[in-house]
């Protein structure tokens, strides 16, 4: 604030109020009070509020606004009275650099300009620059919870229409109203972020029915022609083998494998996109019998790996058996997979935390980098080439999807070198007492 706008701020003297005007206060601030407490209808509470302060404070015009001092905004969310153009309700203004909503949030009192002349001395810009005919102005901040959160100004056509009394009864007038007005703003941020969801939940069913499509169109329209390729070329080599040079050969090996690693692709691209789609119901499973099928699933791998595996007796959970095996089996397989020049030596076990399991396979591999944790997640990332480690790299995106289905999540604890801990939780299963 400048030298003048603090010239007009200490020229208030010291309020006498005549024991008449006490006791209309004092019925406007019990009314408004009674105002908040009657209704939830804020467009309601805010014409009845215009009414009570009109009886202390005659107005031309009254407005508030919600002021957003991260965002920088001030919005216009009520008007009662003349017009000012540009500032009808609903409108969103960049809050201006030592305008009155950084004087009111800086010095937290009102403010009183007695002629549109004031307002130009002090900086600020007159109603009647924006085509209104407005002469005097109070404006007063809004304060709930120690927080900035609006203003409301009076305006007249008068000039010298209020003096500082006014300016002090408006003070205790919004004193009375901040935190009914502060509860509405939240609300219509809390609308709008609600609609934004319900947008968003939309827009997510929309992409999972085209995620169906295209899962429809993978397994039916793509397999044919990738099953043919490869057949054909099959035939071709069996047939044919004598009559291709070395590198005729070499490039139908290429075809070949194209096909079988595109084939792979689809296969897995369809999995993940069912995991949510066309999963079985949840029904009690034992996770050791879910194991052992993983472990049956696995065996020509564990036996060539020479694999050691121990794991805990396991619980019963509430889920997807068919799932649950595909979580273990592909936890497993990797550990195995991403072994070291050591034989693996993989451990399963379990953990019960308050009302959760939290389920881990532990290896002695390669490890992980842990600034990939994160990132092995994510559906195609891989941290090795297809010559070093084979795969499509969707495993673990199938995994991490099965888990948030069950409701829990997982997460991986590596050094690199230094083996890998993957940890999964899951809710407790409750059975139902007779």
């Amino acid at each position: 604030m400048n030298e003048v706008s603090r010239q007009v701020r200490t020229s208030r003297p010291p309020a006498h109020h005549e024991p008449e005007q006490q006791a209309a206060e004092y019925a406007v601030l019990a009314e408004i009070g009674r105002i908040i407490s009657s209704t939830l209808n804020i467009d309601e509470i805010y014409e009845q509020f215009a009414h009570q302060v009109s009886q202390l404070i005659p107005f031309d015009r009254l407005s508030i606004s919600a002021v957003d001092m991260d965002a920088h905004t001030v919005q216009a969310v009520y008007a009662s009275g003349g017009d000012i153009p540009g500032w009808e309700r609903g409108v969103v203004h960049e809050i201006i650099p030592g305008g009155i909503s950084d004087i009111l949030e800086r010095d937290r009192r009102g403010i009183l300009f007695r002629t549109p002349a004031e307002e130009e001395e002090a900086g600020q810009q007159p109603a009647r620059e924006l085509g209104g005919d407005f002469q005097t102005r109070i404006a007063v901040p809004l304060i709930a919870r120690g927080v900035f959160v609006g203003a409301m100004n009076i305006r007249s056509l008068q000039p010298y229409a209020y003096d500082e009394k006014h300016v002090a009864q408006a003070e205790r007038i919004g004193a009375q109203i901040a935190g009914t007005i502060a509860n509405a703003f939240a609300y219509e941020k809390l609308e709008a972020a609600q609609s934004a969801l319900e947008n968003a939940v939309e827009e997510l069913r929309r992409s999972n029915q085209e995620l169906e499509q295209f899962a429809y169109v993978a397994s039916h329209d793509l397999q044919e022609p990738l099953r043919k390729i490869a057949s054909f070329c099959n035939l071709l080599e069996s047939r044919y083998a004598d009559k291709l040079d070395e590198r005729g050969s070499v490039y139908l090996h290429y075809i070949v494998d194209g096909a079988m690693r595109m084939q792979a692709l689809v296969n897995d691209l369809l999995l993940y996109s069912r995991v949510a789609t066309r999963g079985q119901e949840f029904a009690p499973t034992n996770a050791n019998d879910v194991l052992q099928e993983a472990f049956a699933n696995l065996e020509v791998g564990i036996e060539e790996s020479n694999a050691h595996i121990t794991y805990d007796p396991l619980p019963t959970v509430n889920g997807d058996a068919a799932q649950l095996v595909r979580l273990l089996q592909n936890l497993v397989g990797n550990a195995i997979k991403y072994r070291g020049d050591a034989p693996p030596r993989i451990h399963v076990g379990v953990e019960e935390q308050d009302d959760q399991w939290v389920f881990s396979v532990r290896d002695n591999g390669i490890g992980i980098d842990p600034q990939y944790a994160e990132r092995i997640f994510v559906i195609f990332q891989r941290l090795h080439t297809r010559e070093e480690y084979g795969g499509t790299g969707i495993g673990l995106s199938v995994c991490r999807k099965i888990v948030e289905r069950h409701g829990g999540r997982i997460w991986v604890e590596s050094q690199e070198g230094s083996g890998a801990t993957f940890r999964f939780t899951f809710p407790q299963y409750r059975s139902e007492i007779a």
